[in-house]
C-alpha cells in the first residue's frame, strides 16, 4: 500500500497515511483538528550512483550530441575530441567544456586519476643529424 500526505488548509498540519489506491483521491480527516484535508503531492528522493560521487562525475561527461560518423571524422581525432566536436557544431560546445571542467575538479577533490583530457602528445624526432 502507498504511502501518501494531505495537508489541512485550516491548521497547515501536514500528515501521512497508508491508503489503497481507491482512497489516493479521498479527503481524509486532519488528526489535528478534524477537518478534512486535500491529499498533496510528497516530496521524495531517488537515491543512485551519486550517493557516492561517482554518478555526478559519468552524468557531467554523457556526450551531449550524438556521435559523429567515422567518415566526418578527422584521422587525427580521438573519441573526446570528437564528443567536443560533435558538441560544438551542435551549439553545445561551452556546456561540453564546463561540465568536462567540473568533472575534473571532482576528479581532483577525490584524489582520483584524471580522465584522458586530450591525446598524449607526440614526442618529436630529433632533425637528423647531417654527416658533412
Amino acid at each position: 500500500m502507498p504511502l501518501y500526505e494531505w495537508q489541512c488548509a485550516s491548521c497547515g498540519l501536514t500528515f501521512e497515511a497508508l491508503a489503497g489506491l481507491d482512497e489516493r483521491h479521498r479527503r481524509r480527516r486532519c488528526p489535528g483538528c478534524a477537518r478534512p484535508a486535500p491529499r498533496v503531492v510528497s516530496n521524495f528522493a531517488i537515491a543512485t550512483a551519486a550517493a557516492n560521487g561517482r554518478g555526478e562525475i559519468e552524468s557531467l561527461t554523457r556526450p551531449l550530441a550524438p556521435p559523429l560518423p567515422p567518415a566526418a571524422r578527422f584521422c587525427w581525432m580521438t573519441d573526446q575530441a570528437a564528443e567536443r566536436f560533435a558538441a560544438y557544431r551542435t551549439g553545445r560546445g561551452t556546456e561540453y567544456d564546463d561540465r568536462h571542467a567540473r568533472a575534473s575538479e571532482l576528479r581532483k577533490q577525490r584524489g582520483e586519476l584524471a580522465a584522458a583530457s586530450a591525446p598524449p602528445a607526440r614526442k618529436r624526432r630529433a632533425a637528423p643529424k647531417s654527416h658533412h
